[in-house]
């Protein structure tokens, strides 16, 4: 059976990114790998000073240059690494916040269905983990890997330059500690993937409780809700420790081969030399100064390694779960190089043979479905609840792809992505960003907008007055949802908000239905005079507002069943005429 390559898509992301910079990322590494290279040569040096000093016929002007030499090195890589550090601000710490931005672009592009199927916390979790760990993966790659490797190709460089054999230890030794190293990183890592996924769907929980605060409170399930919480919390915990297991099994080894091995291969034999006369004073000195430095950093070459693996199961298990096998940052290049097509609206919206099904729900819940609508045209759906009113609806907003048929604007094939840029909504039910009563109102702008256009759209939606009695007004926040203001009122901020994006198609989900008798009445006003000169389309369960429209399309099980005037279905006495004689209060019955 042939081995699939392991594909690390996280790290490919990475890298793709990188790559938009690497100039900058290979000119600040030559600049860290000097600084680290001027203190890797000193143990050479001391040695040579050492043996100087130690010779029958030292030479002062000898150990003159050696001792300058020491301080040079030792100045020249202060400045050296300070520099570094500046030119790391300077040009690279932009560029490494940027994926940040890319990681929450591919996220909020993803399709109506990505986050319907996915925990809202879990998400926000991930892609903090992902932006979090690519500054730390940048920092390391100056801070902590160019200085292992350089620091170690340099030391080996010198040891095999001053005495071969111990050259050869300290590469033999490191080879096994690689070896035993991957086996049990390979272990580490499969549990920290699993204690990643418990503590992300733990947050997911955490975040769903908070953010459905009123049901909680509700239903008296305060406690209920903490033992959930309690009972993840245990299983991260186990999951945690599982993996730290391995992470101790890891350090472990590697310090068996460093103490047990390397540290005593090194010391017996070079002594052995120098007693043999085959090594002198000086090469002793040089080996055993190296030696000292190798263990001083080998630890946090250990560390970073450990550290690194932990976290690269984070980022895999994070990446995976947001973006798959895609590569986010490719995506975000290619996409730049596109532009988007101006569409505009000129004559007629053309539906045809439209069927659609959601991916949870083998039947269709629009079929077939065929519908031309003139520009300014009002249009009503109705029918009763699961006829494919909202599905309709949710199709040209663009929630969707089609799965059969095609969307004509004016005889030209359109996507229902396209579509949707040119549709205002006012959904049934309301749900506010936890901003400012001026941002929501103006969200749905893509250009700047004044307070004054604000205000006058607030005024025609008849929010102006509730919103100058809030104290700040429009610069009030809403609370999370909207959950500050009524539902009438988040109504008429939606109101405000479609009257300000001025768009050719107007979608209605019974827009006046949270609203009391005196307010409606008001907004109705506003509708009629938003709706001129716009291609309407009404989604009502109240009959009596939608009668007076140019058309009403009535709809069952996904098909549409009768269209035609008010008069001209009650006249034909079929579906919407029994709906009609069905209504109890106005609305329709199920």
């Amino acid at each position: 059976m042939t081995k699939t390559k392991k594909q690390y898509y996280s790290l490919r992301s990475y890298f793709t990114y990188i790559s938009t910079f690497k100039f900058r990322v290979i000119f600040l590494i030559l600049i860290y790998s000097a600084a680290n290279v001027l203190l890797a040569i000193i143990p050479l040096f001391i040695g040579k000073l050492v043996g100087e000093l130690a010779s029958a016929q030292s030479d002062p002007g000898q150990v003159r240059l050696y001792v300058g030499i020491l301080i040079a090195c030792s100045g020249l890589h202060l400045i050296t690494f300070h520099t570094a550090e500046l030119v790391y601000r300077k040009i690279i710490i932009k560029p490494v916040y940027g994926y940040e931005k890319i990681l929450f672009n591919a996220t909020i592009l993803k399709p109506y269905p990505y986050f319907i199927d996915k925990f809202t916390g879990k998400i926000s979790a991930y892609i903090t983990t992902l932006a979090q760990e690519f500054r730390t993966f940048m920092d390391a790659v100056f801070y902590s890997y160019t200085t292992e490797v350089v620091r170690m190709v340099t030391i080996i460089g010198i040891l095999f330059s001053v005495n071969v054999y111990t050259g050869l230890i300290f590469a033999f030794g490191l080879f096994c500690m690689l070896i035993v190293g991957r086996k049990t990183i390979k272990n580490s890592n499969k549990y920290e993937k699993i204690a990643t996924n418990v503590s992300s769907t733990k947050s997911g929980f955490v975040v769903d409780a908070i953010s459905n605060f009123a049901n909680v409170k509700s239903f008296s399930k305060e406690v209920w809700e903490s033992e959930n919480i309690s009972r993840r919390v245990n299983q991260s915990a186990k999951a945690g420790s599982d993996s730290f297991l391995w992470n101790i099994v890891f350090w472990s080894s590697i310090g068996f081969f460093v103490r047990l091995f390397i540290w005593p291969a090194v010391i017996i034999l070079n002594v052995w030399l120098f007693n043999h006369n085959q090594i002198s004073i000086a090469e002793l000195i040089t080996l055993l100064s190296i030696l000292l430095l190798f263990s001083d950093f080998i630890w946090g070459t250990i560390w970073n390694i450990s550290q690194f693996n932990l976290r690269f199961a984070r980022i895999e298990e994070a990446y995976t779960y947001l973006f798959g096998k895609t590569n986010i940052v490719k995506e975000h290049l290619d996409s730049q190089e596109e532009q988007e097509s101006q569409i505009d609206f000129e004559k007629e919206l053309t539906i045809n043979n439209l069927s659609f099904a959601y991916p949870d729900k083998p039947d269709s819940a629009v079929l077939s479905m065929s519908l031309n609508i003139q520009k300014g045209e009002k249009i009503g759906l109705v029918g009763k609840s699961g006829s494919g009113k909202s599905t309709f609806a949710k199709l040209l907003l663009g929630y969707y792809p089609l799965d059969t048929g095609v969307l004509s604007l004016d005889n030209q094939a359109i996507t229902t992505k396209d579509i949707s840029r040119l549709v205002s909504f006012v959904p049934q039910d309301t749900s506010l960003f936890h901003r400012s009563i001026a941002d929501n109102i103006s969200y749905a702008t893509s250009s700047s907008v004044t307070r004054k256009q604000i205000i006058n759209a607030a005024k025609l939606a008849h929010a102006d007055d509730f919103i100058c009695e809030i104290d700040e007004t429009y610069d009030a926040l809403v609370g999370e949802r909207g959950v500050k203001l009524s539902g009438g009122q988040r109504q008429r901020i939606a109101i405000a908000r479609a009257i300000l994006k001025d768009s050719p198609i107007l979608i209605l989900d019974e827009a006046t239905s949270a609203l009391d008798s005196e307010s409606e009445k008001h907004i109705q006003q506003a509708l009629k005079e938003l709706m001129k000169n716009r291609t309407s389309i009404v989604i009502a369960h109240r009959l009596s507002t939608i009668a007076h429209l140019d058309r009403i399309v009535v709809l069952e099980k996904g098909k549409i069943v009768e269209q035609g005037t008010h008069k001209e279905l009650l006249k034909k006495s079929g579906t919407y005429a029994r709906l009609w004689s069905h209504q109890s209060g106005g609305f329709l019955e199920d």
